[in-house]
């Protein structure tokens, strides 16, 4: 069903009265399934999603997805890891280790966008109204415009101490609106590999991973990107 779903509809698809139906939506709103959105309905809520990605994604997206990774890991000879917005967090979807390490998160981690070089790239692509609902724990409109024209964000020991990363933004396009960030790839390693003058040796080959990718995931995340980041988060 196209999100977000009214009450009525709901019910109707499901063949439930709506006071049964409403019953159910509640419950999983409160487990976080489901966000309401007054009366507009309801929609999938980030929980959902991390649980659909650690069933198993989509064959199609996949399919699109592991090629790119994988090469981008064995051109950097770093772990390559793939996270897909949702709503203010980051679902992880695929990662591909290197054999030096790290020890990559599982499938299905949800973390919140204001963490990690890999949310902060995410959310300096944002719409300004979409942001303004967020708690954005200190991160200023000066320092997302930083990222955003910078196209990269890097964090050093964020996440995991001595591993440091490199983010850029997977973009999805939309008529003359500026792009929105449908998620982001990142090549993480040990930080003394990533000094300065390592920068150009993992940004070049992940800057044109992100550009061979981002149009592939929009046209399967649906016809309208920026209305697909809309109304389903992914």
């Amino acid at each position: 069903m196209r999100q977000p779903a009214p009450l009525r509809a709901v019910a109707d698809r499901v063949e439930l009265s709506e006071s049964q139906a409403f019953r159910i939506l509640q419950e999983l709103e409160r487990a976080g399934y489901l966000e309401h959105l007054g009366r507009s309905g309801y929609r999938l809520a980030s929980r959902s999603v991390a649980l659909a990605t650690l069933i198993g994604p989509r064959p199609a997206l996949l399919r699109a997805i592991y090629p790119v990774i994988t090469r981008l890991a064995h051109n950097t000879g770093e772990a390559v890891v793939l996270h897909l917005r949702s709503g203010a967090a980051r679902v992880l979807v695929l990662g591909v280790a290197a054999p030096s390490g790290p020890v990559l998160d599982p499938a299905g981690l949800r973390s919140p966008l204001v963490a990690g070089a890999s949310g902060r790239i995410i959310l300096a692509f944002l719409p300004e109204t979409e942001l303004a609902a967020m708690d954005l724990a200190g991160i200023t409109a000066d320092q997302l415009r930083t990222i955003r024209d910078r196209g990269h964000e890097i964090s050093h020991g964020e996440n995991h101490p001595g591993i440091s990363g490199v983010s850029a933004p997977l973009l999805a396009y939309s008529g003359c609106e500026q792009p929105t960030a449908l998620g982001s790839i990142t090549v993480a390693g040990p930080s003394a590999r990533f000094g300065a003058s390592d920068l150009s040796r993992v940004l070049t080959p992940l800057l044109g991973a992100c550009r061979d990718l981002a149009p592939r995931l929009a046209s399967i995340l649906g016809p309208d990107p920026g209305a697909v980041v809309k109304a389903l988060d992914l």
